[in-house]
This record gives structure tokens, sequence and C-alpha cells, in this order.
């Protein structure tokens, strides 16, 4: 659980001290739950789950159970397979508005490739790659996008991209 909530705090970019402000508390208690040294209270988990914009199961550390959707069963994907419709044409032409992303939970980057992260405040889709000096290019295919780049901790990993779904209108 405590490193959840510094985990989201960080990509956020809302330091420790800005957030025991708007909790109302010091920072060493603060730091302290981020650390697990202190029991969370339920009130003060909601709070901490409004601040920083995430489920409170999240916050949590607790999986959700959720069912598999029909095209997940249908196109055998694992149990813990996420599907994502692709908005934008910031990765054309690998996944093109309208495809759906599949992705599996992962928390680390193995290799370079397409990953689901946070990142600001949001959830992106994103071609990642280490740099020499450890930062994260989080990188789009189409040329017309220019690359951000991020710490490891401000770029969280949600999930790798195993499989594409092409969608077409008939």
């Amino acid at each position: 659980m405590s490193n959840n909530i510094k985990e989201l705090r960080k990509a956020r970019n809302i330091s420790v001290t800005e957030l025991a402000r708007r909790l109302n508390m010091s920072q060493g208690n603060l730091t302290k739950i981020e650390n697990g040294q202190v029991e969370l209270k339920t009130e003060l988990a909601q709070k901490l789950a409004d601040i920083l914009q995430c489920p409170l199961e999240r916050l949590l550390g607790q999986e959700e159970a959720a069912e598999p959707s029909p095209l997940a069963l249908y196109l055998n994907l694992p149990s813990t397979a996420r599907t994502i419709a692709v908005r934008g044409d910031n990765l054309a032409p690998v996944l093109q508005p309208g495809d759906i992303a599949v992705v599996i939970p992962e928390n680390v980057k193995k290799e370079d490739g397409l990953y689901l992260v946070q990142y600001k405040g949001r959830e992106l889709l994103r071609r990642l790659q280490t740099l020499s000096d450890g930062q994260l290019a989080l990188l789009c295919d189409n040329p017309a996008y220019q690359p951000e780049y991020g710490a490891p901790g401000e770029v969280v990993i949600l999930g790798r991209v195993i499989r594409k779904i092409a969608v077409t209108t008939l």
C-alpha cells in the first residue's frame, strides 16, 4: 500500500509537502504513511484517493475483481488483460484510431515496446525507450507528435501492449 501512495503522488507531480498541506497533516506523518510505518485510516485513504484521482482499490493495492469481457473470452486473452480503444493517431501506422490495444499488467519496462503508462495524470499508450541517462522517452510512431521525457518515478508503467485488434467498418 505505501508504495502505491508514493508512486501515485509522484506520477501526478505532487510533492510530499504539497500533499501533506492538502491533507492538513505534517510532512513527517505523510512520509510514515507512505513508508507503511503508520496504518492508513479509511477516511484518510478516501481523501488521498480523491486528491490522487484514483480508485480507492488502486491506492490500497487491491486488485479489482472484474469479469472478463466477452471480447476477452472470445479472443482467449489472459484473464489479467485489459483492452483499450485507441482514440488518437499518435501511434499510427501501428495503432490506428478505432483499433483496440490489448494490455497486460506490467509495472517495469523489460524491453523497448508499446506500454500503457501514467504520466502527468494521464493514461497514455506510448512506445518507451530507456535513455543513457536513465530517463524514459515516451515516443509516438507518428512523426507529427513530439516525444516526451520523464524520470522513471514520473512515468508509471501500468502495462505492456501485447496485441492489437484492428477494427474496420463494414
